[in-house]
């Protein structure tokens, strides 16, 4: 998938009800998008945000939760996705 492609996928899949950690799965397992600064932007691309909004995908990863499990990135980030639906 190229890049547009796969912001118009989690765009599709956030107004499926997928949580960030469910879109961040998508881009990790799936599109095997590792680095955590490509995550960040990828979603500040299809959610209209900024890289502070979603600094939480920093401490998140799908193996083994590092400072943040999946409770955690969805309880920082859900709000963000939040605004971005709420505006649409």
């Amino acid at each position: 998938m190229n890049r547009d492609d796969i912001v118009i996928a989690l765009q599709q899949q956030l107004g499926q009800g997928k949580t960030p950690a469910e879109l961040l799965r998508f881009l990790t397992l799936d599109q095997k998008i590792e680095d955590q600064i490509e995550l960040m932007q990828l979603f500040c691309d299809a959610f209209d945000t900024n890289l502070g909004s979603v600094t939480a995908i920093g401490g998140w990863w799908y193996e083994s939760p590092r400072e943040m499990n999946d409770k955690d990135v969805n309880a920082y980030i859900q709000p963000v996705l939040d605004d971005y639906l709420a505006a649409q």
